[in-house]
């Protein structure tokens, strides 16, 4: 197995250090892998001060583990967002423990920051694509300035109770539309640098969004069975967007739970009662249809699940303050 190992103590120095252990010169910001490596790229994009992408695509002819060192004392503290396009292509390594996990779910995200050491295995053979953001905690905190105690939360969870460094999750339904784009416009001989930039925030606002957030009281909620279950039920909620609201005794029922205790570890998680966080993200869903996608308003409204565009149109009022068709 032939290992790099990089370290991330700014934006752009992992790229560089990566050019010189293939080695490939960096030419446009984008690095070939040499032939006797395997094939593919990886291409680095600065989008601003404290926002860098590294995109790569790549193939290698022999298994390849890659190391992130942490950051050294006077290194800046990084974190980072990684959404695999192609699951199963590499595999996870715990520092301590040396377990691989293997990444075989759909549209896995990842995210972590440089302050502990990090190990990814590619195998021979395998096309890996990636799409990776790396983010200072003064631009993170600038651009949400509204998720101030999640952002909080997260940033403990990776220095302290997450033995591997990092948090994964399942790429949303409602992110992956925005990925694809993102994509596809690297994919372009020039990519709209805009364009780019303000899908990025949509897509870093869901995913940061969407993990659980600081619990509002001291009940064992934080323990890791409850986080994950509801987690789950979280994930549940958002799949049924362009649905009905499951019942919370049917949620209960699927998850095995009470309906009480679904509730309280539900709103000390997400801050949220489980109808109100479901009709947030149907309403930013609906807003997003309507700005992004240009859908009409009575297509959005089917589309969300209402048998009434009238009651879409009633609702969105209700939520966003403006009718729907003033975003056309």
């Amino acid at each position: 197995m032939h290992t790099f190992t990089l370290r991330d103590d700014t934006l752009e120095s992992g790229f560089y250090s990566l050019s010189k252990q293939l080695p490939s010169p960096v030419i446009d910001y984008t690095l070939q892998v040499p032939l006797h490596r395997g094939s593919g790229e990886i291409r680095g994009l600065p989008l601003e001060e404290g926002l860098f992408l590294r995109y790569t695509q790549l193939l290698f002819n022999e298994d390849t583990e890659i190391i992130r060192a942490s950051r050294q004392s006077d290194g800046k503290l990084l974190f980072a967002i990684c959404y695999l396009l192609t699951p199963g292509s590499l595999k996870l390594v715990r520092h301590f423990t040396r377990a691989v996990l293997p990444c075989t779910q759909p549209g896995n995200t990842f995210l972590y920051s440089n302050t502990t050491r990090l190990a990814v295995q590619v195998p021979e053979g395998i096309p890996s694509q990636a799409i990776e953001l790396l983010f200072s905690r003064e631009w993170l905190y600038a651009q949400f300035p509204d998720m101030e105690e999640q952002l909080k939360y997260l940033e403990s969870c990776l220095e302290q109770e997450t033995p591997s460094g990092i948090l994964t999750s399942k790429t949303l339904p409602v992110d992956e539309q925005l990925i694809r784009e993102i994509k596809s416009e690297l994919d372009k001989p020039r990519c709209n640098g805009l364009a780019l930039r303000a899908r990025i925030l949509l897509l870093l606002t869901s995913t940061i969004g969407h993990w659980p957030g600081r619990p509002i009281s001291r009940q064992p909620v934080r323990k890791s069975w409850h986080i994950q279950t509801i987690r789950q039920v979280e994930h549940r909620l958002v799949q049924s967007l362009e649905d009905m609201l499951p019942s919370q005794k049917q949620l209960a029922r699927e998850f095995a739970m009470s309906e009480s205790t679904l509730k309280r570890h539900f709103k000390a998680v997400y801050g949220k009662t489980i109808y109100d966080y479901y009709l947030e993200k149907k309403m930013e869903l609906a807003k997003w249809l309507l700005q992004e996608k240009k859908i009409s308003v009575s297509e959005t409204a089917y589309m969300l699940g209402y048998e009434k565009v009238s009651a879409f149109i009633s609702m969105f009022k209700k939520y966003h303050k403006v009718l729907p068709g003033s975003l056309k």
